[in-house]
C-alpha cells in the first residue's frame, strides 16, 4: 500500500516540478514581451515626432517651391486651374438648365 502511495506521490512532484519549469519560461517570456513591447512603444513615439519633424519640413518646402515656382510648374497650376473652370462652367451650366 505505501508503494503505489509513494508513486503517485513521486508522479505528483514530477508534475508539478514540470509545471514550475513551464510557469518559470513562461514568465520568463512574458517578461520579454513586455520589454520589446515597451521598446518598439519608444520606436513608435520616436517615429512619430520624425514624421512631424518631416511634415513640417515638407511645409517649408513647399513654401519655398511657391515663392519659386519653376516653368514647369507654372504650367501645371495653369493646367490645373484650366480644369477647375471647366468643372465650374459645367456645373453653372448644368444649374442653369
Amino acid at each position: 500500500m505505501a508503494a503505489p502511495l509513494q508513486e503517485r506521490l513521486e508522479s505528483l512532484t514530477t508534475k508539478a516540478q514540470l509545471l514550475l519549469e513551464r510557469y518559470l519560461q513562461l514568465q520568463k517570456e512574458h517578461q520579454a514581451a513586455l520589454e520589446k513591447i515597451e521598446e518598439l512603444k519608444t520606436t513608435l513615439s520616436k517615429k512619430d515626432q520624425e514624421i512631424g519633424h518631416l511634415k513640417v519640413e515638407i511645409e517649408r518646402l513647399t513654401v519655398v517651391n511657391v515663392l519659386a515656382p519653376t516653368g514647369s510648374d507654372v504650367a501645371k497650376t495653369r493646367t490645373l486651374l484650366s480644369e477647375l473652370v471647366q468643372e465650374i462652367d459645367k456645373c453653372i451650366s448644368e444649374l442653369s438648365e
